[in-house]
């Protein structure tokens, strides 16, 4: 697997281009211009077939429609994600340069998996940021959306955010087994040992 993370947007998103040696690839959340992306998949002849948001706020979704117009991606999304992703007050893009709205194609819940040439990424449902907040976990690496940062993890002050919430999936990802890289939709990549004993929110 080749990951590469393209900070993308307005306020930086980490859009994520996640691939397997076939070229077979999948999108993590995309925002902003995407020409730097295409790019990127131009130079190294990847294909890709899935966008997977991790949940709908604008600044994970913004690209969604170029992307899908240029590569005929399908766009997965967690089941309870739809009123933030059809709705821009929710999504707060009313608030931050106009209305988008994204339907995925494909709704999935936790415990499900989204197999993408030969990569399997497992849904994990992690809400609190947002109430269909995913994680995607694919091997020993994390996907984590807005859920967990470096040292910290998402507001929940944002429509349908809930901070017990959120604490509940910090402690659900503290307490999986063995150690993974964390990626997530902003700042530096780190990994959930560093976080299990440095984060105070976990």
């Amino acid at each position: 697997m080749k990951i590469k993370v393209l900070p993308m947007g307005s306020i930086g998103t980490n859009c994520y281009v996640v691939s397997d040696d076939a070229g077979n690839a999948a999108i993590i959340d995309c925002d902003g211009d995407p020409r730097p992306m295409f790019f990127y998949i131009s130079e190294h002849n990847l294909k890709p077939t899935h966008i997977l948001l991790t949940h709908g706020h604008y600044d994970h979704i913004g690209a969604v429609k170029a992307v899908k117009e240029q590569y005929g991606c399908k766009v997965v999304a967690g089941k309870d994600e739809i009123r933030v992703l059809t709705d821009p007050a929710a999504n707060c893009s009313i608030f931050s340069g106009g209305a988008m709205t994204v339907l995925p194609d494909e709704f999935v819940s936790d415990g499900d998996s989204i197999t993408v040439g030969e990569m399997k990424f497992q849904v994990l449902f992690t809400p609190g940021h947002t109430e269909g907040s995913l994680c995607y976990i694919f091997e020993d690496t994390i996907f984590s959306g807005d859920t967990l940062f470096q040292g910290s993890c998402g507001r929940t002050d944002l429509p349908t955010g809930d901070w017990s919430t959120i604490l509940s999936s910090l402690k659900r990802l503290r307490d999986l087994p063995g150690d993974y890289t964390v990626y997530p939709g902003h700042g530096p990549s780190t990994t959930l040992g560093i976080e299990r004993s440095s984060n105070p929110f976990m």
